[in-house]
C-alpha cells in the first residue's frame, strides 16, 4: 500500500483528511465542519508553529465578512477543543498563546491511505442510537457514539433503548396522542410547529411530557422575547421582551396574564428572582449609566444599581439566603474572559469567587454549592465549588449545555439543553445521585434560554425570532 504524504493525518485517536474535510476518532467518523475544521486544518499544516489570530482571520474569514471576529474565533476554537476532548488549561493538541494565536502541539503521524472508516460496529451492524439511554462519566461525551469497541455494552443499551421506545410509542398511540413533545427516537425528526411565526415563551410539564397538552404557550411578542424564569413561590414569570436590540424586563402571572413592564431603558437582560420572589436582578450594558447589575421590585418601581462601572457586568443571580448577588465580570482579567464575582444585595465591596474563569453562576437549592458555566462561549463545561470556599471542580464531562443560559439547577439534578440547532433543542437531565445523563426529549425550535421549577417538574423556554435565528445560525458562523 502506498503512502501519500498528508492525505491522511493522525494524532492520538484522531485521523484527519484535509482534502475531504473529514475527521475520525478511533475509526468512527465524527462531525466537525465549517470554521472549527478550517482552524484544525490550518494548524496541522504547520505543526508546532504559531498561527497568529490575524493569520487565521485572513485564512478563514474573508475581507467582506462582517462578524465579531474575536468572538467567532474563540467560539470556533472552543468547539474544536470540545470535539478533540482538549482543554485550554492543559492542552494536548491545541495550545493558546494569549493575545497572539494558537499552535498544534500534538504528535502528528503520516497515515497510510485507506478506505474511509464507516460508522459501524465491529460486528458490521449499524451503530445503535445513544438517545434514550443513561450515560455516566465513564462514557466520552463528545460524539453520539461512545466506545464503539464495547459491543456488549452497546447491545444492552440498544435493547433497553428499543424497549423504552416501543413501550412509549405504544402508550402514546393507544391514548390517541400526537404530542408536540416526543421522546427522541433514532432517525426521528422534530415535529414541525404549527404555531404562529411570532416568538413565544412555552411551558412544559416534564412529568407528563408525552401528552399533547403538556406543552402550553405562555406568551408571545411581535418583536423578541427571551429569558423566562419562574418565581420561587411559583406565582410569577419574569422575562425580557422588545426588539432585537432594545429589550426590557417584564413580569407576568405564571400563565402569561397581567404582564407588567418593569424597565424602560432598553438593552436590559438576564432577569433573576430573589429567593423571596420580591425583587428581580438584571444586567444592562449602559442605558442606566455604565455596564451594571441592577435591582427592581417585582411590582414595579425605581431601578437601583448594585454594580455600575466601566467593566462588563453580566448574568446576575441571587444567593439562596438573599444576601448576595453573583455576576460575571471581566474586571482584573483585562478583558480576557470573565470570572464570577458577588456583591451584597445592598451594593458595596465586591468579592471575587472564581480565579480561572466563570460565567452565569447558580447556587444549589440547599445553598451549599455554586455551579457555573466555565465560559460564555458555546458548549461550556459546568463547574462547581463550595459556597463557603474551596477548590473548584468540573461537575461531569457529560454535562455540556449548548449555551451559558440554557441550564437550570433543580433539587436533584441539572436540566440542560445539549443541542442548539435552528430546528430544535434537546432537553437532558444530569442526576446528582447517579451522575448519569438521561435525554428527555426534543423542544421544537431553538432555545438559548431555559428556566425550571426547583423540583424539576416544569420548564419554561423561549424561541428565537427569525432574525435572531438567521444571525445565530449563519452557515458561515461555524
Amino acid at each position: 500500500m502506498t503512502r501519500t504524504k498528508r492525505d491522511r493525518l493522525k494524532f492520538g485517536p484522531f485521523e484527519v483528511e484535509p482534502r475531504s474535510r473529514e475527521i475520525w476518532k478511533n475509526g468512527v467518523r465524527i462531525r466537525l465542519g465549517g470554521q472549527p475544521f478550517e482552524i484544525l486544518a490550518a494548524l496541522l499544516e504547520k505543526p508546532g508553529q504559531l498561527l497568529t489570530r490575524e493569520e487565521l482571520r485572513k485564512k478563514i474569514w474573508s475581507d467582506d465578512t462582517f462578524v465579531d471576529f474575536n468572538h467567532g474565533l474563540n467560539a470556533a476554537v472552543n468547539k474544536l477543543r470540545d470535539v478533540l476532548s482538549d482543554s485550554a488549561e492543559q492542552p494536548k493538541y491545541i495550545e493558546t498563546l494569549p493575545r497572539r494565536g494558537y499552535r498544534f502541539i500534538g504528535r502528528l503521524e503520516e497515515e497510510e491511505v485507506q478506505p474511509a472508516p464507516t460508522a459501524r460496529t465491529k460486528a458490521g451492524q449499524d451503530r445503535p442510537s445513544w438517545q434514550g439511554s443513561l450515560l455516566t462519566d465513564e462514557w466520552e461525551p463528545e460524539v453520539a457514539i461512545r466506545h464503539g469497541n464495547l459491543p456488549k455494552v452497546w447491545a444492552v443499551v440498544a435493547v433497553i433503548a428499543l424497549l423504552a421506545i416501543l413501550g412509549f410509542g405504544i402508550l402514546t398511540e393507544q391514548n390517541g396522542h400526537d404530542p408536540a413533545w416526543k421522546v427522541v427516537r433514532a432517525g426521528q425528526s422534530t415535529i414541525q410547529s404549527q404555531e404562529a411565526e411570532s416568538p413565544n415563551i412555552w411551558h412544559l410539564d416534564v412529568t407528563r411530557a408525552a401528552e399533547r397538552d403538556a406543552r402550553t404557550r405562555v406568551t408571545s411578542s411581535e418583536g423578541a422575547i427571551a429569558g423566562p424564569q419562574p418565581s420561587p413561590d411559583g406565582k410569577k414569570l419574569v422575562y425580557m421582551s422588545g426588539s432585537h436590540s432594545e429589550m426590557d424586563i417584564w413580569v407576568s402571572n405564571l400563565d402569561g396574564s397581567g404582564a407588567l413592564k418593569l424597565t424602560s431603558a432598553g438593552r436590559c437582560g438576564t432577569p433573576r428572582w430573589s429567593p423571596d420572589s420580591q425583587w428581580i436582578a438584571f444586567d444592562s450594558d449602559g442605558r442606566y449609566g455604565h455596564s451594571g447589575i441592577y435591582i427592581v421590585a417585582a411590582g414595579g418601581g425605581a431601578v437601583r444599581a448594585v454594580v455600575e462601572d466601566q467593566w462588563n457586568n453580566m448574568a446576575p443571580s441571587w444567593s439562596r439566603d438573599g444576601q448576595w448577588i453573583y455576576f460575571a465580570s471581566n474586571r482584573d482579567r483585562f478583558g480576557e474572559g470573565e470570572d464570577v464575582w458577588k456583591v451584597s444585595q445592598n451594593g458595596g465591596q465586591l468579592v471575587r469567587v472564581t480565579q480561572e474563569g466563570g460565567f452565569s453562576a447558580l447556587e444549589s437549592t440547599d445553598g451549599r454549592t455554586l455551579y457555573y458555566a466555565k465560559t460564555r462561549f458555546d458548549n461550556p463545561e459546568i463547574w462547581k465549588k463550595p459556597v463557603k470556599g474551596g477548590a473548584e471542580s468540573r461537575v461531569s464531562s457529560l454535562l455540556r449545555p449548548s449555551t451559558w443560559a440554557n441550564w437550570a439547577v433543580t433539587e436533584k439534578g441539572i436540566l440542560f439543553l445539549s443541542e442548539y440547532r435552528k430546528e430544535a433543542s434537546t432537553l437532558e437531565y444530569f442526576d446528582f445521585a447517579t451522575r448519569g445523563v438521561r435525554p428527555l426529549g426534543v423542544l421544537e425550535k431553538a432555545s438559548f434560554w431555559l428556566g425550571a421549577s426547583s423540583d424539576g417538574s416544569s420548564i419554561w423556554y423561549s424561541e428565537l425570532t427569525p432574525e435572531q435565528a438567521r444571525l445565530v445560525f449563519n452557515e458561515d458562523h461555524f
